[in-house]
């Protein structure tokens, strides 16, 4: 009879041989192929976990259906595979398919451990531990990392047990395996979500100032109009234009005008409070959306902003540049309208008396009311 630490010793040799084997490495997917589901990995890694299933089934040395059965199982699943390499790679691209082939697999792995008798055993309770636990790993290092330790902790608990048999042994690679394949899979869908996320707020920001975008602009002033709406609640719109801006691009290049809006648009972005809404709805055009606040507050907020830009001049290779802009104000409490269309329109026709009377000014619509001498320079 062989000994603890004969077997010990001969356990070992297997990994070094299996691991040092390049061939067997080359099956495994490497970082980049981690973007997207990849048809030949894929089919690489369902072959390791196909063979795994397999051999569990092959040297089992009991089952609770006939043998004829078990092969004809193993069987399927060999030829589940093959299928693959006719379809085209574009297929894989989508998670759908690969949603269907996760699914799949799991269902081939825990019936070829309940064939075999495994129900209710150590090793169906730990594939599935490995399975919820797959959900926190982050990539295929994570992964490898805590297959390697999932099959050592196994190798010593098989050790510790009295019937150490060839069979018993399969369990290592098999949930060495496992915890691989839904490592990688895990990846995958991780990976996915993030693009999808990226690519959801990359659609809704700017891309030179890094503020949201026109679309961004009216899904927020949307909601606001709305809850102001429901709530009966102030809300009020700013529109903010650079003032002379074509000329600064003739005169410095469009560079310095890319440097100006940028520069704009992070003063804009600390100067306003936490729940204010600012954004880039047009070239050389911001907008601030200020729930909360009636026109007189807004007026107000107009002419700090105003004098805060205008007192911050950029360094240019020409001298000093100061810029200025003209701001049109307007809130519902003058545009009483579910549609936020009214309230910009207004906002806007502000913004066009501003530029006529001079520039470098906050100004309200005619429809508004206020005491200029509130609120500074104030026109209506």
């Amino acid at each position: 009879m062989i000994s603890n630490a004969e077997k010990t010793k001969q356990f070992k040799k297997l990994l070094i041989a299996m691991f040092a084997n390049e061939n067997f490495l080359h099956w495994f997917p490497n970082k980049p192929s981690l973007n997207a589901p990849d048809k030949d990995t894929v089919i690489r890694l369902r072959w390791i976990v196909i063979l795994a299933s397999c051999c569990l089934l092959a040297f089992a040395r009991q089952t609770i259906v006939a043998q004829n059965i078990v092969y004809l199982f193993g069987s399927i699943h060999v030829f589940s595979n093959l299928v693959l390499h006719w379809l085209n790679a574009k297929r894989f691209a989508a998670f759908r398919l690969f949603a269907i082939l996760v699914i799949f697999d799991t269902t081939a792995l825990s019936a070829s451990l309940i064939l075999t008798g495994q129900l209710g055993s150590d090793l169906y309770l730990t594939y599935f531990l490995v399975i919820i636990v797959a959900g926190f790993w982050r990539d295929l290092r994570w992964s490898l990392a805590f297959s390697f330790l999932i099959s050592s902790l196994y190798t010593f608990l098989l050790f510790i047990a009295d019937d150490v048999s060839t069979y018993t042994f399969l369990r290592i690679p098999f949930l060495f395996v496992v915890s691989v394949f839904y490592g990688y899979c895990t990846q995958l869908v991780t990976t996915e979500r993030q693009l999808r996320e990226k690519a959801e707020k990359d659609a809704l920001t700017d891309f030179l100032t890094d503020l949201p975008n026109r679309k961004a602009f009216e899904n927020k002033v949307t909601a606001e109009v709305a809850r102001a709406v429901r709530y009966n609640r102030p809300l009020s719109l700013l529109i903010l234009d650079i003032d002379n801006f074509k000329s600064i691009n003739d005169t410095l290049g469009h560079q310095w005008g890319d440097v100006v809006l940028h520069g704009i648009a992070a003063g804009l972005k600390v100067s306003v409070r936490p729940h204010d809404f600012v954004a880039r709805v047009g070239g050389e055009e911001f907008a601030v959306v200020v729930p909360e606040t009636d026109l007189a507050g807004a007026v107000q907020l107009g002419n700090r902003l105003r004098l805060q830009i205008k007192e911050q001049p950029f360094q240019t290779p020409k001298g000093l540049l100061v810029v200025t802009v003209s701001i049109g104000a307007s809130s519902n409490s003058v545009c009483n309208s579910s549609d936020w269309r009214e309230l910009y329109s207004d906002a806007d026709e502000a913004l066009y008396c501003a530029k006529q009377n001079g520039k470098d000014q906050v100004e309200i619509s005619p429809t508004g009311s206020l005491n200029p001498g509130d609120f500074g320079e104030v026109h209506h």
